[in-house]
Formats: C-alpha cells, structure tokens, sequence
C-alpha cells in the first residue's frame, strides 16, 4: 500500500500532467497564421450564406452554443430585405450581466469584404476563443455576426428591436474595419465610463496606442445605443486615418491625395485579404480582452 505522502506526491504530478495536457490541447486565441486563415475562409465566400458557414464552423471548434435568427423586413425603398443573424454564447449561470461583442459578416457586391468587415468577424472569434479557453466569472458573454450591415444596419436593428422589452445586453461591443495598424480607435456615445478607462488603461499597460472619441462612422453600435444599451464600437487604424476620418465626418474634407487608406479601400474592389495586417490585429486584442476582464468583478 502507497503511503499517504507518496500517493499525494503522484496525484499532484496526475493533476499536472492532466492540466498540462488540456492546455496544450486548446488552441492559442491569437495566432496571426489563424487569424489569416479565418480571414481567407469568409472572404471565401461570396454570399453572406457562404461567409457565415465559415464563422458557424469556427464557432463550433471553440465548442460555444450557437443559434441563427433569420429575418425579413423592407429597406428604405420598399424591397424585402432577408437575412440571417449568427450568434454564439459562453453561458455562465453565475453571472450578474450579459456583454455582447459584435461585428457584421455581409460585404457590398464588390471586393471580397476583408477589411470592412472579415476582419472583425475574425477578430471576434478570435476573443471568443479567448474567453472560452478563460471563462469570466460573473460575465455572461454572447458574440454576434449580423447580416445585411451595409443595407442599413438590417440584422442588428432587428434583434434590438425585438427584444427591447424583453431584454439586452448590459453592453455592446461592436468591431467593424478591424483589420490593420496601430491605433485602437474607440466610440462611445459620452464621456470616459469604467470600459473606456479599463481600455485606455490596458493600452498604456500594453503599449499600444488606443484613442477613443464620440466621432465615429455608422455601424451596427448604433442600433444597441438607440435601444438604451451601453454601446461602444472598435477600428484598428493607424492614428493618421483616426485623425483624417475623424475631420471628414466633422466636415473638413481631406487634402488632395490624403484620402484615409480605409475609406479608400472599403467598399471597393481594393478590399481583398492582401490588406489584411494579421499581426497588427492579434497584437491588438489582448489589449481588448484585458478591457473587458476589467468589469468582471
């Protein structure tokens, strides 16, 4: 018969050796050939059908519960509109408030959508993993991909509107032209609030630059922030494009030939995977991830 302290000695080298071997099995949650390659499986697709298999198939090897909402409703020229919108969930039955992170997976008909916004899909999946390998304690965090963004904020307008009365998230944090440089560029509706600090301070931690305004292009924060949700939306840019965006939407035009690399590569058959600055982003989202382990308390 094994001795107490000899059989304490080996169940403590087991637990290590078990430990040890779950965390070499997990997948890292940044990896710049990865993020390449989520970026080159939706771009894939020329569809948001196609695209969104793509996000579902990634959703389902970090293990999360996933859902799809389709949806119908006219545009503004009166055409049906129909989508669908792809959510996944780490539930935790502890928590005390439920965060979304978001991006829209549609693209126009031109180009294949990388930058606007393959990249923050990706990058969302990519924080998924993140908290799925390190669950939050008291958080309970879904992530959503909404269709049909470009068509006037369609996918996400719906969801908010249909559960305005019978609940939202505390939160919402929405990504969307995330796919290169060296600028967090952070929307909020008002002054700093405890996620704003928690960013800036994990930047300064970090060292990587973060800046955060009230002047922001429209994506699908807009529809949480009109529902009465805490709402806040994500750019990885370099600070000259934060600066020359931010001064276009507030009415000074650029000088000629100083259009920002973004708004001249979006919507164009210039948005292509090639844009894409895989390191750039993967060094970004600890940064985020830090912000939101932040609230967890």
């Amino acid at each position: 018969m094994l001795k107490r302290s000899t059989f304490l000695i080996l169940a403590i080298a087991c637990f290590a050796v078990h430990a040890g071997a779950q965390k070499a099995d997990s997948k890292p949650a940044y990896d710049a050939k990865h993020f390449s390659s989520l970026i080159e499986r939706i771009t894939a697709g020329e569809t948001s059908e196609e695209r969104g298999k793509a996000i579902r198939d990634e959703l389902a090897d970090i293990k999360v519960r996933i859902s799809t909402e389709g949806f119908s409703r006219k545009n503004r020229e009166g055409e049906m509109v129909s989508g669908t919108n792809i959510i996944g969930e780490v539930s935790n039955p502890n928590a005390k408030r439920t965060i979304m992170i978001g991006a829209h997976y549609d693209k126009v008909r031109v180009g294949k959508g990388a930058v606007d916004n393959a990249s923050g899909s990706a990058a969302i999946l990519m924080l998924m993993r993140a908290f799925k390998n390190s669950p939050l304690k008291n958080i309970n965090l879904q992530v959503a991909f909404w269709d049909h963004e470009e068509q006037g904020l369609h996918g996400s307008r719906i969801y908010a509107e249909n559960r305005k009365e019978k609940g939202l998230p505390a939160m919402y944090i929405n990504f969307d032209v995330y796919g290169y440089g060296d600028t967090l560029w952070l929307w909020s509706a008002g002054e700093a609030t405890d996620f704003v600090n928690a960013l800036m301070n994990a930047g300064t931690q970090a060292k990587f630059n973060a800046v955060h305004g009230n002047v922001y292009p429209s994506s699908d924060h807009k529809s949480f922030a009109a529902a009465g949700v805490e709402a806040y939306s994500f750019s990885l840019l370099s600070a000259d494009e934060v600066k020359g965006i931010t001064e276009l939407l507030g009415g000074t035009p650029p000088a000629a030939g100083k259009m920002p690399k973004a708004l001249a590569t979006i919507h164009t058959a210039e948005d292509t995977k090639d844009k894409i600055d895989a390191a750039a982003v993967v060094k970004s989202l600890p940064v985020i991830e830090a912000a939101i382990r932040a609230l967890d308390k």
